[in-house]
């Protein structure tokens, strides 16, 4: 039996005239692992949602043609029935999250299908296992990282021991460690025989555990190729806004043969270094009972893009939200700033925001347009500029809150970047963007440096590091411990560089896989 067939599917969301996805005919077998590629809003989770049942399921749209998952038409199983046929990872973790408890969470699925006890607990403790999250299970569910939360919600899908998973971006908030895990899992669960979907950007990372590439491009597939066959299509995948790296033109030019990857070098990157200071500060962060999260001191030059990085839970995003004198009610906090050196120590948030730009990680709460027109011209006094710049002039009379993770993402980018300040804060901008945008992205931001403004971006993408911010800043253990650019920061190996680096190197060979 197959896992998937698809035959004439046609998907049309309530209020649009034309199909956002149609597939004249799918097969993926038992057993196989697939990576679906394509740009944000290209059609990937459209595609992904229909044969989870989530559509029409949950999410209202007109679903027709033929599609089976294991025999069953998704369309006619109550979602509760297709979850333990085929587990989802969703691409935002927050909104699979039901308790307070890490425990409670993994627990949730099996207990909803009145297992015994001990089925449960074994259950739990074995799918923290495999996802590395034993360690979090007293955790509360609000106080966990990105990639923490991610592993945890992944293992409460494991628990309900599905047939085929389907990983909507799986390591998008994830730091380089916590990737590698996941990887390392994908790996293990392949190994089984697991039917999969892994719906991602970062093609040589998952490419070694997949067996087959999708493109989904313009509603439509177009690449359906065998993992082996995948570098003679370089020119689509790049053409449809897929991050290629600069060693896949390479070995394409040089026939993929092996003596040549050992004569690529990677092309240098120009770094601006203003000297004026814009923003400094030192930031303590406690919990209530005195356990310090983050105790350290940073600056912020003219017109320079930087990048904090770190592992999860290192404290990049509490220092951001101190920053901000927006941190939990339950913390404790001694912030000290100075912009461009004027103390604003004592000035509250509402205040702060009309120095500083914040974009934070849950984004969803910050719109309250309808559309996302108004959304953009309700905070910039260029709308029309950021609506072309972030990709979002075909949807600009929709709801933001009905659009892709990605494209709500570039909406609020754009809704926070254009109201005149000085110095932007973006948390975690790039997860689950596609390289198209992440590169838009970057250019953008390299603009605005050129007018003088300072960002400071959180992120666990060495490459868009590489190719756009001037300098980085390492955290761990909440303090700073490291800062330079990203070649000094990449050379001592203190955050995992970008796969050029590797291969110039020579300590990894992409063709070993």
């Amino acid at each position: 039996m197959n896992f998937v067939e698809v035959r004439d599917l046609r998907v049309t969301y309530l209020g649009r005239g034309e199909p956002s996805l149609q597939v004249d005919g799918l097969e993926i077998r038992e057993g196989e692992s697939v990576l679906v590629l394509g740009k944000s809003g290209s059609g990937k989770s459209t595609l992904v949602n229909v044969l989870n049942g989530v559509i029409p399921g949950l999410i209202s749209a007109r679903v027709e043609g033929e599609v089976s998952v294991f025999g069953r038409d998704p369309r006619r199983t109550p979602v509760h029935e297709m979850a333990t046929l085929v587990g989802t990872l969703l691409q935002d973790p927050e909104a699979q999250v039901f308790h307070h408890l890490v425990r409670d969470e993994i627990a949730f699925g099996p207990e909803n299908f009145a297992l015994s006890r001990k089925e449960i607990e074994g259950r739990v403790e074995e799918s923290a296992r495999v996802t590395g999250v034993s360690h979090l299970l007293s955790r509360e569910t609000s106080t966990l990282s990105g990639g923490e939360l991610q592993r945890t919600v992944l293992a409460s899908v494991l628990a309900l021991q599905p047939r085929a998973l389907i990983l909507d971006e799986p390591t998008s908030s994830i730091d380089p460690e916590g990737t590698a895990e996941i990887l390392g899992l994908l790996r293990s669960l392949r190994r089984t025989g697991m039917s999969m979907i892994i719906v991602e950007h970062k093609v040589e990372r998952v490419l070694p555990y997949v067996d087959r590439v999708i493109l989904v491009d313009g509603g439509r597939i177009a690449l359906n190729v065998e993992k082996g066959r995948l570098m003679d299509h370089v020119e689509v995948l790049s053409g449809a806004g897929v991050e290629v790296p600069e060693y896949y033109h390479y070995l394409r030019n040089h026939g993929l043969s092996r003596p040549a990857l050992s004569g690529y070098r990677k092309s240098k990157v120009s770094r601006v270094r203003g000297e004026r200071v814009i923003l400094s500060g030192k930031v303590m962060v406690k919990t209530r009972d005195g356990k310090p999260l983050v105790h350290t001191s940073f600056s912020l030059r003219e017109g320079e893009v930087v990048a904090l990085m770190g592992r999860n839970g290192a404290g990049k995003t509490t220092l951001l939200r101190a920053i901000m004198d927006l941190l939990d009610s339950r913390l404790r906090s001694e912030v000290t700033l100075s912009l461009m050196g004027k103390d604003i120590s004592g000035t509250r948030y509402y205040e702060r925001g009309s120095y500083i730009a914040y974009l934070p990680q849950n984004f969803d709460v910050m719109f309250v347009r309808r559309t996302v027109e108004d959304e953009i011209r309700s905070s910039s006094r260029n709308p029309e500029i950021y609506l072309r710049l972030f990709s979002l002039e075909q949807v600009r009379k929709d709801d933001p809150l009905t659009l892709s993770f990605g494209q709500r993402r570039r909406v609020a980018m754009a809704s926070i970047l254009g109201r005149g300040q000085r110095v932007a804060l973006l948390d975690e901008p790039t997860s689950g963007q596609d390289w198209y945008h992440r590169e838009n992205l970057g250019k953008e931001l390299r603009e605005l440096s050129g007018r003088g403004i300072s960002i400071l971006v959180v992120t666990h993408d060495s490459r868009f590091v590489d190719r756009f911010c001037d300098r980085v800043m390492v955290m761990d253990a909440g303090r700073i411990v490291m800062e330079g650019t990203p070649e000094e920061v990449f050379q001592r190996g203190v955050v995992t560089p970008p796969t050029e680096y590797l291969v110039e190197a020579g300590v990894w060979n992409p063709l070993d896989g």
